[in-house]
């Protein structure tokens, strides 16, 4: 009986120490081994293919330079097409972040008024929602206006044009006055692309293409809707019960909120010129990035600014400028960390996955902060 005991004993002791120097092997691979960068974040991303089932692209980037560039599992399941960096993958709500560069553009050339009555510009958006909105109170997220059109309509399959969307919103009220709240609605930059459409006579799919895409370069990026679907641009997947299976949106009702599709190069290119001033000047971005109070958000125009650690040697935080997007299949983030001239975007065609959380590692290996150096949790 003694014998069995010990036996015991020194099984559980050899499993225990097995397991202590995996968990520590694991931690020496990502942070202390002697591989290169590329390395490190490759070998992390794929416990993200792993684990979550991660598909999809990654771009890295410090002080104008790629570090990092890489695509991930299949763009289309059923024909096994695979994702590569220039794979368009619809980009949710990041789309806020253009359409709140484009009303800048548009207001440095005194074509938009920032603090105008909205229905200067619309309308027929009924008295009663837009007496009291600006295009700052909308682009700030501080209307009182309904979260999601879906929560005031049906959707249906087909191409809704801006009228048709505005008799919608007409049908719902505000949930509080102006200024006096944060609450993030999809409806504020619904009405500011349809605001750029009023005073430009174009789409704003036409005005983001002339004033962003062509200049840019970004020859993979447009507006998506039925009637102009990019056949190679990734599908959108969502796991479930039963297993994987394709699930999108009518983006159409995300008209200015959600209807964007993109490459990890051609964000790469955007997100590059707003660092050098090739699409607003200094004026534009202090207001573009004005995070104003946490009370409020800390949403600037179209991003939302957080504090982010920096790595050592240095004792303040750095700023971050953020946005993201998740709906039907997709997943996105693009993350400026500003002090550091340090970019990490990641777009996903597989709901859903750690996005954020992946983010903050990657930013974390390209600046060699390890784990245990974090001084704030809630710190990107």
């Amino acid at each position: 009986m003694l014998m069995k005991k010990i036996v015991v004993a020194a099984f559980a002791f050899v499993v225990l120490t097995s397991v202590l120097a995996s968990f520590n092997s694991t931690k020496v691979e990502r942070y202390d081994n002697a591989g290169s960068l590329s390395e490190k974040i490759e070998t992390h991303i794929k416990r993200y293919i792993e684990n979550d089932d991660y598909q999809g692209a990654v771009l890295i980037a410090k002080d104008g330079k790629i570090l990092f560039s890489k695509a991930y599992g299949m763009a289309d399941r059923e024909q096994k097409i695979e994702n590569t960096t220039k794979t368009p993958f619809l980009i949710g709500s990041l789309t806020k972040s253009f359409v709140a560069v484009t009303v800048m553009q548009l207001v440095e050339t005194g074509t938009l008024d920032l603090h105008a009555p909205i229905r200067t510009y619309i309308p027929e958006l009924k008295e009663e929602l837009g007496k009291e909105l600006t295009l700052h109170i909308l682009l700030k997220h501080q209307s009182g206006l309904a979260q999601h059109l879906e929560r005031i309509t049906n959707f249906e399959d087909k191409d809704v044009s801006a009228k048709e969307i505005i008799d919608i919103i007409n049908t719902s009220s505000l949930s509080f006055t102006p200024s006096s709240q944060y609450q993030y609605s999809n409806l504020n930059y619904t009405l500011s692309a349809i605001a750029i459409e009023k005073v430009t006579g174009k789409s704003y799919a036409q005005v983001l293409q002339e004033k962003t895409f062509t200049p840019l370069g970004m020859s993979l990026s447009g507006v998506e809707r039925k009637s102009n679907y990019l056949q190679n641009r990734a599908k959108g997947y969502r796991k479930g019960t039963f297993g994987i299976k394709n699930d999108e949106n009518i983006v159409s009702y995300a008209l200015g909120s959600g209807d964007i599709f993109s490459t990890v190069e051609d964000l790469y290119q955007w997100d590059q010129a707003l660092y050098n001033n090739k699409l607003l000047t200094e004026k534009s971005k202090a207001l573009l990035f004005d995070g104003e109070s946490y009370e409020l958000g800390s949403y600037g125009y179209g991003f939302r600014i957080m504090d982010y650690q920096r790595g050592k040697g240095n004792t303040k935080n750095g700023i971050l400028m953020r946005h993201g997007g998740t709906m039907n299949g997709f997943m996105s983030n693009l993350h400026r960390y500003s002090n550091d001239k340090l970019t990490v975007i990641i777009l996903g065609n597989m709901r859903t996955f750690p996005i954020r959380k992946m983010t903050r590692e990657l930013k974390e290996i390209a600046l060699n902060i390890k784990p245990e150096d974090r001084i704030n949790a809630k710190l990107e």
